[in-house]
């Protein structure tokens, strides 16, 4: 098959889209611009990317007006995880049946191969050039889904302006942040030149300048773009010099643990980033550690008001997974990053192992359906339990991979202890015939018996960035 570039490709395919429509539109008498609108509302819901076996191969079972053209070929690097070893197979053992699992490191992992990737166009009714998609070579991950509770410590990089506030001077209210042109959301990263790791030391610095008569020149983020301000103290009259400002300088609470990837030691957990709870802006990274926790209690969730699990820090090893028994320790943790999928955790002083079958496959996102499926999630003390649950809806917008799927939890044991989906349940995994399908993220403020969860594909994505 002859190669052609991306960029040629998108032109003509730009140019067949505005012919086809015009052809259709006078011909059928249908205002291009609902038809236009139609097909970008149908491309939206389409993934960019499809794994499969077998690149050529491509269908759409769900979407059967859609057909594939293959266009292009080529090779990329894509990165893999735990793959079930297939030495020592007895001849009579089934070929899809995983047979030998060592303490922590699988045999027959792969960390990054070039897998061969082949570029469609969907069209509709096989005229209507719809999305180029891209359909890549690529064998069954595996993982081990978790759902067990952890408690989080971190520190932010920098200190986030959770909101400005006007301060009683000596000379009349006034507000120095607003003056500088702070607004709720940025990110504080220096002050005076000196990094800001701590609101003790930016409320040090302050108080200094306004001392010595002097301004505070800031360097703040907006948006990711780096500003800089000078900002002027004021005298509260009682020796104090402020800034009008209230700022977040470390976070700490209770989540869950999605899963395991044994290939690189670490765990993603959440499905969503850490935020601030004034602002919604993602904390940068400084430091995070987690340690074990133990859930004591539930708050449950109504409509309107948002349920909440009630744990405490653990200062022993906690478990990886527990999910029917299949067991692993860790001491403590080290938190590699802060995504918006989620927090990349590295396990430290691993002990025990994993049983033969504990790897679990990852569907991939376009196998993901509705249905019925399972949530992974520790409501009580310290060892996760299945709940049943449905998947009402699946999204492929990449505009917020932490919605990918509405979710309903079914099980009628858990909606009597909790109400549906409470915080501290987010990044409980969520099961589809026997494969991890994604994580819970969100609660439906109004209807706590729903929410929203992201593929877990995204998630191991992510995570093997740090292989």
């Amino acid at each position: 098959m002859k190669k052609r570039t991306r960029k040629s490709l998108s032109g003509r395919l730009k140019k067949k889209i505005r012919s086809v429509f015009r052809l259709i539109a006078l011909a059928a008498g249908i205002p291009a611009a609902a038809l236009i609108g139609a097909v970008a509302c149908l491309s939206l819901s389409l993934p960019d990317t499809y794994y499969l076996e077998d690149p050529y191969a491509l269908r759409l079972s769900q979407y059967r007006i859609l057909t594939p053209v293959s266009e292009a070929e080529e090779s990329v690097p894509v990165l893999l995880g735990a793959s079930p070893p297939k030495a020592d197979t007895p001849d009579d053992a089934p070929d899809n049946q995983p047979d030998t699992q060592p303490d922590t490191q699988p045999d027959g992992e792969k960390t990054a191969a070039n897998a061969e990737t082949v570029r469609y166009t969907l069209m509709l009714g096989g005229k209507i050039p719809v999305k180029q998609v891209s359909a890549v070579q690529s064998d069954t991950r595996y993982v081990i889904p978790s759902g067990s509770v952890f408690g989080l410590k971190m520190l932010t990089e920098g200190a986030i302006v959770s909101s400005l506030a006007p301060v009683e001077s000596v000379s009349g209210a006034k507000c120095p942040a607003k003056d500088a042109g702070l607004q709720a959301g940025d990110i504080i990263l220096t002050a005076n030149g000196e990094a800001v790791l701590s609101f003790d030391l930016l409320s040090s610095i302050i108080q200094t300048a306004g001392e010595n008569g002097g301004e505070v020149t800031l360097t703040y983020s907006r948006g990711g773009k780096t500003h800089t301000t000078a900002l002027t103290p004021v005298d509260t009259g009682d020796g104090k010099w402020l800034a009008g400002i209230w700022v977040r300088d470390s976070s700490a609470g209770i989540g869950t643990i999605t899963f395991y990837e044994p290939v690189s030691g670490c765990f993603a957990a959440l499905g969503h980033g850490v935020c601030d709870a004034d602002t919604g802006v993602l904390l940068p990274l400084q430091w995070g550690k987690v340690c074990g926790a133990a859930i004591l209690g539930v708050d449950r969730g109504i409509p309107g008001t948002p349920g909440e699990l009630k744990g405490a820090f653990l200062d022993s090893a906690f478990t990886l997974s527990r999910l029917l028994g299949k067991d692993g320790v860790i001491s403590s943790g080290t938190v590699l990053d802060n995504l918006s999928c989620g927090l990349i955790v590295r396990a430290e002083g691993i002990t025990g192992s994993f049983p033969d079958d504990a790897l679990t496959a990852v569907a991939p996102r376009q196998e993901v359906h509705t249905g019925e499926a399972k949530i992974l999630s520790t409501i009580g003390g310290t060892k996760p339990q299945l709940f049943d649950a449905q998947i009402e809806k699946v999204s492929y917008s990449e505009e917020d991979f932490s919605r990918n799927m509405v979710i309903r939890i079914t099980d009628p044991e858990l909606i009597a202890a909790t109400g549906g989906i409470v915080q501290g349940m987010s990044g409980s995994p969520i099961l589809q015939n026997d494969r991890l399908v994604g994580a819970v993220t969100h609660v439906f403020v109004g209807d706590p018996e729903r929410g929203y969860g992201i593929f877990a594909e995204t998630m191991l994505d992510n995570l093997l960035k740090y292989s």
